[in-house]
């Protein structure tokens, strides 16, 4: 039987419910009665309440019905509009073995309403939707072995999926730890909105999946809960829910817009030139920023892009001249990508006059490189604490070279010093195999942290990435699918950190070691030969990162100022280009808008109107008349 168009068979119930499960408010039950939406977008007799189960939702038929598209939305019966500051679900949840699984969505009301139907999602187990967030639920990522194609799952691991999206992408997929397919297991996810982003909790089976794993750049929203699941052509499974509990607060403060530098716009690399460099103008370090973060974007750049997974690194140069990594990536095979990277921990280096360079591509293969953009944001907000200094400890390429030598030459051991006053100390640390040996095989590494009073640390790692399949960035050309050393085609390269806060005592000097370890291959497995092991290599970028207290820092700023008129009262009043505008006739100005409507509440103002520049860390307070100030802002 031919599949009826997906429109044609669309099934709408809207049925209200004195029963419907509660939202809070403000930390509180409201225990308002919530409409339901019921929603059938594609074969099968729709989502039905599970009977004589309260909060029960069966959202698939339990016969054999294949290529299922369901759907339940709450109605938010409160009229609220303010974002919620926090939001938590909590049930039960059974899905069987087969395909394809379902999501729970945190509908942004904004976008969708505060009442009616979810919005037609695709696939369930990749719920896309403007302005959202939602977890998946996936069960249905078969063994391939094929090498280019769009599965990923060729080593045969548990298809027993979860993955977190915002704003229709796909942010990070991992497997759940604890087989949950087949029986209710609890379910819980925990939304936090805080400076620069949220933090996610995700726990299911008794076994944690995400645990406040952030996400740049997830603002708050008014929000109301929705559920789909589907199945598919070839495989159907069961998607029940019962016991459900949404709550959330509402946030009371808005949060600032962050401060955004633009550091490149679409340069394009090739043969001749594989970097970029430039000097852009950051905040100073007594600003008080809690999350700094960096956006990087690979554009499709048609025939002038470069195929092939590269390493690619944006750095920064210190004072004394030295280039020092600070974001590693690789290059995609042909595919555009986009991360957004927490950069906080490097606050020291990213002030003042700064010198970034973004690199990627070859200086040999057809003329071809990648169109890249970098941005800044700086989130207000003092935090508890904050980077105070970043002291180098190995930076570079390790070679191989010999089994007796092992990278052991390029890690000489460090010696520190972490200073009275330290709140916190912490390792940062990414590496990356490379060659048929380095890039294919799992190498064993530790470092250990010896003060010279107190007990010494050590942390033993093994450098090897099993999730590559899993890749958000998917499917693309290529052996994208295979793990490796530390990296994925299309990712940034993601830091080991080793936190050494409960073992710095006092602070004073301490010896920190890399222990590298031979190449070790299964038994019995035909090993390669001693010439192509010793080719190996690693690249490495590793800092001791010292935190101090942040209550110290002042408010910062927002708006900088890109020019002013020469006779216009700005120019007058002793304003300067460069100079960031923080108050204007007592009012903070924190955007364009704000700037327009005290402009506006000033203009029949008798005499001169206060406002309050910062240049540099200087805070200086002037006096100009109302009207147009005459001058233009930039970033």
């Amino acid at each position: 039987m031919p599949r009826p168009p997906l429109l044609l068979a669309l099934l709408l119930l809207t049925i209200l419910l004195g029963a419907g499960t509660a939202q809070a408010e403000d930390g509180e039950a409201a225990g308002q009665p919530l409409g339901l939406s019921l929603s059938a977008f594609g074969r099968g007799t729709g989502p039905r309440a599970m009977e004589g189960v309260p909060d029960g939702w069966h959202l698939l038929d339990e016969h054999d019905t294949r290529r299922q598209s369901n759907a339940v939305a709450l109605h938010d019966a409160s009229d609220r509009a303010r974002p919620a500051a926090r939001a938590s679900l909590r049930c039960k949840l059974r899905v069987l073995e087969g395909g394809d699984g379902g999501a729970f969505v945190f509908l942004n009301s904004r976008e969708y309403g505060q009442r009616g139907p979810a919005p037609f999602v695709k696939s369930w187990v990749e719920p896309n939707l403007k302005g959202t967030f939602a977890v998946g639920i996936d069960v249905h990522n078969p063994p391939d072995e094929e090498m280019f194609s769009a599965w990923g799952n060729y080593q045969d691991l548990p298809q027993r999926e979860i993955s977190l999206h915002y704003d229709g992408r796909e942010l990070v997929k991992r497997v759940a730890p604890k087989e949950f397919r087949g029986n209710f297991a609890d379910l819980s996810i925990d939304l936090v909105f805080v400076a620069g982003g949220a933090e996610v909790t995700v726990k299911i089976a008794d076994g944690v999946v995400y645990d406040r794993h952030f996400l740049a750049h997830v603002t708050p929203y008014p929000m109301r809960l929705a559920m789909g699941a589907g199945t598919r052509a070839d495989a159907t499974t069961r998607f029940d829910v019962k016991e459900l509990v949404f709550s959330q607060t509402e946030l009371t403060t808005r949060p600032r817009p962050p401060l955004h530098v633009e550091v490149f716009n679409h340069v394009l690399t090739n043969n001749s030139k594989v970097f970029y460099d430039t000097v852009v103008d950051l905040p100073p370090r007594e600003w008080a920023f809690e999350r700094v973060i960096l956006t990087l974007d690979i554009h499709d750049a048609g025939k002038d892009w470069d195929e092939w997974d590269r390493n690619g690194e944006i750095s920064i140069f210190d004072a004394e001249g030295r280039k020092l990594g600070i974001v590693p990536f690789i290059t995609s095979y042909r595919t555009p990508c986009h991360w957004k990277v927490d950069v906080t921990h490097f606050r020291p280096w990213l002030t003042g006059k700064c010198r970034i360079e973004v690199r990627a591509g070859t200086s040999f293969y057809k003329n071809r490189g990648y169109m890249m953009s970098v941005s800044l944001d700086y989130h207000h907000g003092t935090p508890e604490h904050t980077p105070v200094a970043i002291q180098p400890l190995w930076h570079g390429t390790a070679k191989y070279k010999s089994a007796e030598n092992h990278f052991q030459d390029f890690f000489p051991p460090q010696e520190v010093t972490i200073p009275a006053g330290t709140t916190q100390a912490r390792i940062f640390t990414t590496t990356t195999g490379h060659s048929q040996i380095g890039e294919f095989t799992p190498s064993k590494r530790a470092i250990s942290f010896e003060p010279a009073e107190g007990k010494a640390h050590r942390v033993e790692n093994t450098l090897w990435k099993a999730d590559v399949y899993l890749n958000p960035n998917r499917p693309q050309f290529g052996t994208w699918k295979f793990s490796r050393a530390g990296w994925a085609p299309g990712d940034i390269v993601h830091p080991w950190w080793i936190d050494l806060t409960p073992h710095m005592g006092s602070g004073g000097e301490a010896t920190v070691r890399y222990e590298a370890y031979p190449y070790e291959f299964e038994a019995g497995a035909k090993a390669p030969g001693q010439k192509e092991i010793n080719k190996a290599s690693h690249v490495v970028r590793s800092y001791l990162v010292l935190y101090g207290p942040g209550g110290n820092l002042v408010a910062a700023p927002t708006l900088r100022i890109g020019n002013v008129t020469k006779g216009s009262n700005a120019a007058k009043a002793g304003v300067k280009a460069g100079d960031y505008l923080a108050e204007y006739d007592g009012k903070r100005i924190d955007s364009l808008e704000e700037l327009r409507a005290a402009l506006k509440g000033a203009a029949d103002r008798e005499g001169p109107v206060p406002a309050t520049l910062y240049r540099g860390t200087q805070r200086i307070e002037i006096t100009m008349q109302p009207g147009r100030m005459g001058i233009s802002l930039g970033r």
